[in-house]
């Protein structure tokens, strides 16, 4: 007998080493443990108690998610006693190992690093974070003014049949609960201190110069329901203002708007791939700001996220219960609607990048339109009729120049044209 992809030799009961070998073996076809062998498979004996034993049971059973299923008994090898762990394959993968992924390469245990590898590895069925058991958390674990929150919030949104303020009916509208175990989407989003079950959990903000020294810094590792109003609240503290006077009205406006930034914010929150040990990173620089979070596009290009798209969830309880907050209008068009916002105020459009990370860039540059193209969309802003022959008379240009200019407004986005010809209008871009 020799060590192979099924087969691993242990002198002693190593108990980190032997668990990241289980939760490889679990994420394969299984395999066999034998403690008490040398590398070269020459019985040495393990002298292992009950008591030891029991305590690494419980140790496999607390610290792999889903937990490993096994099997210990004692053989003879000559003179010598080895303890045999049988690894049954998971039905439930990925198994993590404090919060990590491992496969078995030949005789040799790795961390899955690469998330297309894991995905290639694991996910040839569709699985789901926040589906997946929360080992060892309870109600207690819960935040009930969390939960509280979220009931009043839909409420509000009429998208919640039959409020109600008892955890576990919550819990079980929202498919967060199995039996009397708690999903990781219970925690995720109402959990009172959510780090203590995710390796890596939160969102981390900071305010840089145009020499990306850091000017603020501010961590939020609250659950997702306290994350998306407090993020939010210390963005809008952060982004510029732009200030006007209205006869003696002292009018402030967001260089970035508002409707923008939240849809990129819950927009990070609902597609992070939660599988992987990352933060949400939120940048905001002098006249920009960056949200990044580890995800990819699924089955679709950056092209795509400038219209109507097919949205595939890779949180469908979060989601959920983002979408009865009132946080998300309707699946695909949230990356629409940062493009039509930053068009409608004159900015340029978002920028995204799917690689290594999923990120989106929103500036506080106006997109290059001319004096006439920024009358031209404030004047129908304010609900005016205009059409090239209208404009050439007022600005004193020739039709064809008005057409270029309404041309290049229907390009950006900022307005729609509808009709041919003579006969063709325009209306701004809702």
């Amino acid at each position: 007998m020799q060590e192979d992809q099924k087969t691993e030799f242990k002198e002693s009961l190593d108990e980190d080493g032997i668990a990241k070998t289980m939760a490889a073996f679990a994420n394969g076809d299984g395999g066999t443990i034998y403690v008490g062998m040398t590398d070269q498979g020459v019985a040495k004996g393990a002298s292992i108690g009950k008591h030891k034993l029991e305590q690494f049971t419980r140790k496999m059973h607390d610290e792999t998610a889903p937990p490993v299923v096994f099997e210990t008994d004692f053989e003879k090898s000559g003179l010598h006693e080895i303890l045999r762990i049988r690894v049954h394959p998971a039905k439930r993968k990925p198994i993590f190992y404090k919060g990590i992924a491992y496969k078995r390469v030949n005789k040799t245990t790795l961390k899955v690093t690469d998330p297309e590898e894991l995905r290639s590895l694991f996910m040839n069925k569709t699985v789901f974070f926040d589906d997946a058991p929360c080992q060892n958390a309870n109600m207690s674990d819960l935040d009930e003014a969390s939960l509280r929150r979220f009931v009043s919030m839909a409420a509000a949104s009429s998208r919640l049949s039959h409020p109600t303020n008892k955890a576990d009916e919550i819990l079980s509208k929202l498919s967060l609960i199995d039996g009397k175990e708690l999903k990781n989407g219970a925690v995720m989003l109402f959990g009172k201190k959510p780090a203590d079950f995710f390796p890596v959990w939160g969102i981390r903000c900071a305010v840089v110069s145009s020499g990306l020294e850091f000017r603020a810094m501010h961590d939020f590792d609250g659950n997702l329901i306290q994350a998306v109003e407090q993020t939010l609240e210390f963005i809008l503290s952060q982004i510029p203002k732009e200030i006007h006077m209205e006869g003696v009205r002292r009018i402030e406006k967001l260089r970035i708007p508002l409707e923008a930034i939240r849809e990129a914010l819950v927009n990070a929150i609902v597609h992070r791939d939660y599988f992987f040990a990352s933060y949400i990173y939120v940048t905001i620089g002098p006249d920009y700001l960056e949200i990044k979070n580890p995800g990819r596009l699924e089955g679709l290009s950056i092209n795509d996220l400038a219209s109507v798209h097919s949205s595939v969830i890779k949180n469908p309880h979060v989601a959920h219960a983002l979408y009865l907050c009132g946080y998300v209008e309707k699946w695909g068009t949230g990356t629409l609607k940062i493009y039509q916002s930053m068009r409608q105020n004159g900015l340029k459009d978002p920028q995204f990048v799917t690689d290594p990370m999923f990120s989106v860039r929103l500036s506080m540059q106006t997109q290059k339109l001319n004096e006439r193209q920024k009358h031209i969309l404030a004047a129908m802003q304010e609900g005016k009729q205009l059409r090239p022959t209208i404009v050439a008379r007022k600005y004193d240009i020739s039709v064809t120049a008005a057409v270029k200019d309404f041309a290049h407004l229907v390009h950006l986005g900022l307005l729609q044209k509808t009709g041919r010809a003579r006969a063709s209008s325009f209306k701004i871009v809702k």
